[in-house]
């Protein structure tokens, strides 16, 4: 059990109404805005009335997902924070006191620093979606050159002197024409034999640069690199977009609920490979005598660094998913630094034993 009956409800129910404001999200940018996009980018940018239809679709559904999700996920915080607030945080926090106060340490500077966390990660969603955004054009340009050459090249008979279909890599075939022979690689999945003829498209302007009428052969390098930006792009920027609402909650909460000493000890999973290394575990003892458990949170700010704190002087702030654990030395620079924790357990009289290294 992580949090309250009344939490866990409204805890799950957060949930599903983010991932409805996600879905909206992630069509909206990269199924409407996207595709837009790549298709402003070819050489002929002239949206058909399908295109016209499925874009306006495609828009539609995913601002209502983000209207309503947004408005629900809004009044379904609102309700926790409300619910949180009524028991005076005490499932994960005890009351506050004098001595959750240092002249270190200013608190107040520590909470804005978390929106502007928050500030950064928001930042990195354009840097993914730009990049995103940039593969699609680069492949479209592709896509436009080729079928440039095809329509302004010389053409010239030739004969397919081997073909090569690897296990793993780039289909290709051996052409020969005009008394040189070159390599093109093979993407329309047409099959071809040796001795076959094929009709070789040459650029007039630079040789070098060849295509049949069939297989575009594109410049592999550029096209696997711009397909390494859209892959990179939809896998960063979802990412980007669950740690920035994620610190946008922690930072709201712990503005609501302040700062709480504690002593802390950052416990390593040892069930974890060294291929895979799973967020430590925090163990919090509160000066009252109680304790909670806490799992670091994956983030830049991440605990992993910190496996070799045992009984550190630490300040927890927040509640349920949304916690922050503030130590006042970082592991690789002076200053407080903030890692981001969710409650495993509901805090209750500390049996944590002194942690042996």
């Amino acid at each position: 059990m992580v949090l309250d009956d009344p939490l866990r409800g409204l805890t799950r129910r957060r949930a599903g109404w983010l991932a409805v404001t996600a879905v909206g999200m992630v069509v909206f940018v990269f199924f409407g805005v996207a595709v837009a996009v790549y298709r402003l980018s070819a050489a002929d940018p002239v949206f058909d009335r399908g295109d016209v239809i499925g874009l306006s679709v495609v828009f539609a559904v995913s601002l209502a997902c983000l209207a309503l999700g947004g408005r629900c996920l809004r009044k379904t915080t609102g309700r926790i924070r409300a619910t949180a607030r009524e028991n005076g945080f005490g499932s994960w926090l005890p009351a506050a006191t004098a001595e959750d106060h240092d002249r270190r340490i200013d608190f107040d500077a520590e909470t804005g620093r978390l929106r502007r966390i928050t500030g950064r990660a928001a930042a990195l969603i354009l840097v993914w979606v730009a990049l995103f955004a940039s593969g699609l054009a680069g492949m479209s340009l592709l896509d436009a050159a080729a079928d440039e050459l095809l329509a302004t090249g010389h053409r010239v008979p030739g004969v397919v002197v081997s073909v090569d279909t690897p296990a793993k890599g780039t289909p290709s075939m051996q052409v020969r024409f005009g008394g040189r022979t070159v390599k093109i690689v093979r993407d329309s999945g047409r099959r071809y034999q040796a001795g076959e003829a094929v009709t070789v498209v040459v650029d007039p302007a630079d040789p070098a640069r060849v295509r049949t009428t069939e297989e575009e052969n594109e410049n592999q390098v550029v096209f696997f690199l711009c397909l390494f930006a859209v892959l990179l792009g939809l896998a960063g920027a979802p990412v980007a977009a669950g740690a920035a609402l994620g610190w946008r909650r922690r930072a709201r909460a712990v503005a609501a609920t302040g700062w709480r000493v504690a002593t802390v000890d950052v416990v390593p999973d040892r069930s974890a490979t060294r291929r895979k290394r799973l967020p430590p575990t925090l163990h919090v003892r509160y000066r009252d005598g109680t304790g909670i458990v806490l799992r670091a949170v994956p983030s830049t700010h991440g605990a992993n660094a910190l496996a070799d704190f045992t009984d550190r002087l630490a300040w927890v702030g927040g509640w349920g998913r949304e916690m922050v654990v503030l130590f006042p030395q970082g592991p690789r620079r002076p200053g407080p630094y903030a890692v981001p924790a969710a409650a495993k357990t509901p805090r209750a009289a500390s049996g944590f034993r002194r942690s042996r290294r």
